[in-house]
């Protein structure tokens, strides 16, 4: 190619024509390539809201036949940041099957939402025991805790599911952690208030700290299961050596006056039954 060549304008006017016509079929190639794309996503996403959606009625042949298209096992629900995988949805309706059938194909054991919330948590909140055990043994985190602090253990023991507080506990599951975001709520202050005796006893003989308390206002599992008029609880909790002592403490934040002991709350509120125990046990 010679400059003349270069230099002559129907010559560039080719150029230019074979340019443009390039530009048109890769704008024509990118774009069919974006739509097979956009389609293929909307094709997955389907297929991962089909698995999700049968995982969480339990529908142990729909799981298992769209296990076999080998969907993404670990999308969100409607493809969305806090959407549920299919093994949170199976665990929290206790699908047992359906369970191990997703742990089977490698579901991400620990996945979890934005609250922080796992399978584990979810089984453990709705009392489905043997669901847990099956996650722990996919080593599930028993001591997972999302922004709010909370743990399986806690919403079991707050629950009363008391199978699943001792699957948790067996599996080292920290019998002490505390809720930051809820004032150091302890499983056994949760149990305490409930009136979950079981579960009390069972916290205890793992060795539940009895005296520990909310960071706002005092309250410890005594005086919570004093107010609430649990008898049988106080009596637990008086012979683990809880502090019949105790006092509750100023909240300003939440207009809380204190300087109450169990007795005081528990005479205040007419529980005649644990009045009694406590001044047994030396409450003046």
């Amino acid at each position: 190619m010679n400059l003349r060549c270069c230099l002559d304008p129907r010559f560039r006017f080719r150029i230019r024509g074979s340019v443009s016509l390039l530009s048109a079929v890769l704008v024509a190639t990118l774009t069919m390539l974006m739509t097979l794309v956009q389609s293929a996503n909307a094709q997955g996403n389907a297929q991962s809201d089909d698995l999700i959606d049968a995982a969480i009625k339990g529908d142990l042949p729909r799981v298992k036949a769209l296990l076999d298209t080998k969907p993404d096992l670990n999308a969100r629900k409607g493809n969305q940041p806090n959407g549920a995988t299919a093994l949170m949805g199976a665990s929290q309706n206790g699908h047992l099957d359906v369970v191990r059938a997703l742990l089977n194909a490698n579901a991400d054991v620990n996945a979890k939402l934005q609250n922080g919330f796992t399978a584990l948590i979810l089984a453990s909140q709705y009392g489905h025991a043997e669901v847990v055990r099956v996650l722990l043994d996919g080593k599930a985190d028993v001591n997972a805790r999302g922004p709010l602090g909370t743990e399986a253990l806690l919403w079991a023991s707050q629950n009363g599911h008391l199978d699943v507080v001792r699957a948790l506990l067996d599996a080292k599951a920290d019998v002490n952690a505390k809720a930051e975001q809820f004032h150091s709520v302890t499983a056994l202050m949760l149990a305490s208030q409930k009136g979950h005796l079981e579960v009390v006893r069972l916290l205890l003989g793992a060795k539940a700290d009895v005296n520990a308390s909310l960071s706002n206002n005092g309250y410890t599992a005594l005086i919570w299961a004093s107010v609430n008029g649990h008898s049988d609880v106080v009596r637990a909790l008086l012979d683990a050596n809880a502090d019949v002592h105790a006092r509750t403490f100023d909240d300003p934040k939440g207009g809380y006056k204190g300087g109450y002991t169990a007795l005081d709350l528990a005479t205040s509120k007419g529980n005649r039954d644990v009045v009694e125990l406590l001044r047994q046990h030396g409450a003046i």
